[in-house]
């Protein structure tokens, strides 16, 4: 199985100084923070690829020119081949106003996104109509897509079989967290910064939990087990991933009936009961899915178990934060017993270090690195009497320009504060130790 798919043509770029000036050919797909996504409806073959990303009026937020210029500059040679493409356009000047007459028209928005997440209509912001740019990025939702590897040794694909194309059957979206452990947290720790900082803010859900009963219980995600390079706690982390809510979309456009949930497909020739009435190209969608269903914690297992692109974040997040969220000074002033020193402690043990940070600590990158979403597009296809083959494409995204802007060094280091005040990474009662994957937080 390979890391990434061959790479799909996305036609023809428009001619330099295209504008962007038909709104009524986007429609809402999603949106963050600070931004909202749009899919194209139109013609036109190159955006059919790509998802338009517009961001929204926000006080000193970064515009999207400096975002893109970050990216490239920043990012893209850090994460090479992994970071989602995004393409500069520019936006006629009545192209947002357009877009936002839509918004307001639809009484604060959707009800959902295209996975379903519902979206927070009070918390919801316009589009700045001031932008004059937006950028396309890659769309790795899954359903859309269908191509012939035409460059793949062998025999090829039996000329009409449909089942043999391509097929972007399902797509994994997840935030990775702190895949080495937060350079603060003290020598004895148990829990990993995510799983302390969940016990931390979660711990009556997880006595919740407990009291409903183990066989009920969702598995909760430890970064620490996805990096740990042992075949059995990627699985383990592999298993949380998949049951989060909302993680993982798989696209059947002919689902089966109640009688055939739950039940195994196997991949043969002939169609099922269920889909025997669907076109031929229905049928293997179905079919895939439902396969593709059972096997899907197997497979992502084998991806990141080969795949470099977990090693590579553990890597650069630990480079970029080798200090953690804390001064040189604070550090020096820890003492055994992990009391914090004073602000005033603090302040006169910085007039004595005559020494710089290291150059290469970052925490801003070190901290967007942990806060990114990974994007995994499965694609399947039905092979002649040999069953299922999968690819699976895997981008980095949510990579957003943080600043110290709006206190959020300050509230990073209170988080950490608060972590080891309160003995939270040195949790013995809750089940679970990070450093060996044993048990489950």
């Amino acid at each position: 199985m390979d890391d990434t798919t061959a790479p799909l043509d996305p036609g023809t770029p428009p001619p330099s100084g295209f504008l962007l000036s038909a709104p009524t050919e986007w429609e809402y797909f999603a949106e963050g923070a600070s931004n909202i996504l749009f899919r194209y409806v139109g013609d036109h073959p190159y955006f059919k690829r790509f998802l338009l990303r517009l961001r929204k009026a926000l006080p000193g937020a970064p515009t999207t020119l400096q975002l893109h210029d970050h990216l490239n500059k920043h990012f893209a040679p850090l994460l090479g081949n992994y970071i989602m493409r995004c393409d500069l356009i520019e936006l006629d000047p009545g192209f947002v106003p357009v877009l936002n007459a839509g918004l307001r028209a639809e009484a604060s928005g959707a009800e959902c996104d295209w996975a379903g997440r519902p979206v927070e209509k009070r918390a919801r912001r316009l589009l700045d109509e001031k932008e004059p740019w937006g950028m396309l990025v890659e769309d790795m939702s899954c359903g859309n897509y269908l191509y012939r590897d035409e460059h793949e040794d062998g025999d090829g694909m039996r000329e009409g079989d449909p089942g043999e194309e391509w097929r972007d059957m399902a797509t994994v979206e997840f935030k990775p967290k702190w895949l080495s452990q937060s350079p603060n947290a003290p020598a004895n720790w148990t829990l990993c910064r995510t799983c302390a900082v969940r016990m931390m803010n979660g711990k009556k859900l997880q006595q919740q939990q407990r009291a409903v009963g183990e066989e009920e219980r969702i598995p909760e995600y430890c970064p620490l087990d996805l990096s740990s390079g042992d075949q059995e706690r990627i699985e383990q982390a592999v298993y949380a991933i998949v049951n989060l809510q909302n993680a993982v979309m798989i696209a059947d456009p002919t689902p089966g009936s109640d009688d055939e949930e739950g039940e195994d497909v196997e991949m043969t020739d002939a169609p099922s009961t269920a889909t025997r009435d669907k076109s031929p190209a229905e049928q293997i969608s179905h079919e895939l899915a439902k396969t593709l269903e059972t096997s899907l914690v197997t497979l992502l297992t084998h991806f990141f178990r080969k795949s470099t692109i977990i090693p590579l974040l553990a890597d650069l997040q630990h480079r970029f934060g080798t200090r953690g969220v804390f001064t040189t000074a604070t550090l020096a002033l820890m003492s055994e017993s992990d009391q914090l020193p004073s602000e005033e402690e603090m302040a006169n043990a910085a007039m004595k270090i005559d020494h710089k940070d290291p150059g290469e600590n970052d925490i801003w990158t070190a901290m967007t690195l942990r806060d990114c979403s990974l994007f995994l597009k499965v694609w399947v296809r039905k092979q002649h009497e040999r069953g299922m083959e999968a690819r699976i494409e895997c981008k980095v995204g949510d990579l957003d320009l943080k600043t110290g802007d709006g206190g959020r060094a300050v509230y990073w280091r209170d988080v950490e504060r608060r972590l080891r005040m309160g003995g939270w990474y040195v949790k013995r009662d809750v089940g679970r130790n990070c450093r060996t994957g044993q048990g489950m937080a």
